[in-house]
């Protein structure tokens, strides 16, 4: 049942992301793409994910106000600045989701891949389709504001468009907790009759520093082992510590003066029969340059298993102490 609702979705809104939408007065059009969020928790459907994003891009492409690339199959969270920038994505859009009640707690980010940070993010409960389909629409309006800032006096973002009633395989998918919560048994759980809460109720929050923004940031690591395991070390990097990725500290630091910046260096040493000595140094710090943590795991064996093994140990060890003295 999970697995078909799923594609219900995806029948539904999968539309060409480039189809025409509305005409745009606006003097620029800005390309973006939107890649599927990451999970916080386990008991969110991950397969609704890219369900989600599809619904945000098409969302987006209907109010004629941006240009909507589709992101490449595959993409993982470490890779979505180079996968955008490589398309000519003028931004991107990513984020994270948990679950709230009966729906979802949505926390979205768009990133310029011109500096690689975060211009502005969004938060917001959603309860239904519609008001994930709100979401996309909020998205277009905001971005096209801001790259069309420099063409008109904008003030402050206009406010969120009410959700249109939904119709169709809208309404019939009107209960999140069937998309993004699962029992331990994989089945989807029963859908919930939740009406569609106004926009007036929804908590919007469209600044750059939003209070719910992830606490870490992955800067890109170092060191002298191969470059993929160094790619993949800060990949593990934002899935576990629910991090968002900059290319420097200082373009996070812009982004938010208040993250925690991750970064680290990794080292592999030849061994027998093709195991290696993986080594991970952890550095954690915070905007100024204070040191909160440093400190090097090794593990030995297949280079990704050891670079993998070696990365989740030394993050575990920071997040069970900064945990403990919380």
């Amino acid at each position: 049942m999970r697995r078909l609702l799923v594609l219900l979705l995806v029948a539904s809104f999968g539309l060409p992301l480039l189809a025409a939408g509305p005409s745009s007065l606006l003097t620029t059009k800005p390309v973006v793409i939107v890649f599927p969020f990451i999970a916080n928790g386990s008991s969110i459907d991950r397969e609704a994910l890219s369900s989600l994003a599809v619904l945000l891009a098409q969302k987006m492409a209907d109010t004629g106000k941006v240009t909507v690339l589709p992101p490449p199959a595959g993409t993982e969270p470490a890779a979505d600045l180079a996968v955008a920038r490589k398309a000519g994505a003028d931004f991107y859009v990513t984020g994270f989701i948990s679950p709230l009640g009966t729906g979802a707690s949505l926390v979205e980010q768009v990133v310029s891949t011109g500096t690689g940070i975060v211009i502005f993010s969004h938060s917001a409960q959603i309860d239904t389709v519609a008001d994930a389909a709100s979401q996309g629409i909020d998205l277009a309006n905001d971005l096209g504001i801001y790259a069309n800032r420099a063409f008109a006096n904008v003030g402050t973002p206009p406010p969120a468009p009410t959700p249109s009633a939904a119709s169709g395989n809208e309404a019939n998918l009107s209960g999140l907790a069937k998309l993004f919560h699962k029992r331990s048994g994989g089945a989807a759980e029963p859908a919930a009759t939740t009406a569609p809460v106004s926009a007036a109720n929804r908590a919007i929050v469209a600044t750059a520093a939003a209070p719910t923004s992830p606490e870490y940031t992955v800067v890109p690591i170092g060191g002298t082992a191969d470059a993929g395991l160094r790619t993949s070390a800060a990949r593990i990097l934002v899935e576990r510590a629910h991090a968002i990725r900059a290319e420097t500290a200082a373009a996070a630091c812009s982004a938010d003066p208040q993250t925690k910046i991750i970064s680290g260096s990794l080292a592999t040493q030849s061994g027998a029969f093709g195991a290696v000595r993986a080594t991970f140094q952890l550095k954690v710090s915070v905007c100024g340059g204070i040191t909160l943590w440093d400190q090097s795991v090794s593990d030995r064996g297949h280079p990704e298993q050891a670079t993998q093994k070696a990365v989740d140990d030394a993050l575990a060890t920071y997040l069970g102490a900064a945990k403990g003295h919380s």
